[in-house]
């Protein structure tokens, strides 16, 4: 499953689960300079709204075990 979440160019592509190797739902920044301005934000968000906080950010990539975990970041960044 592919579905990709755009406003202006763009910010993610959120993509997954795949499978057992790759059960998780991965969103993967695709505006930098976006997500650079913004970056204080989004922590804040994440501390407060995700289970592990900002550990789900793992490079270029926010990976999210849960659907609705995986729906309000899209929602609230989108």
């Amino acid at each position: 499953m592919t579905v990709v979440f755009a406003k202006d160019k763009g910010r993610f592509l959120a993509t997954g689960p795949f499978d057992n190797e790759m059960p998780h739902h991965y969103i993967i920044i695709t505006d930098y300079v976006w997500w650079v301005a913004h970056e204080d934000q989004i922590y804040a968000w994440m501390r407060a709204c995700l289970p592990r906080g900002t550990a789900h950010h793992q490079g270029m990539v926010v990976v999210v075990e849960h659907d609705h975990d995986a729906s309000n970041f899209l929602l609230r960044w989108s």
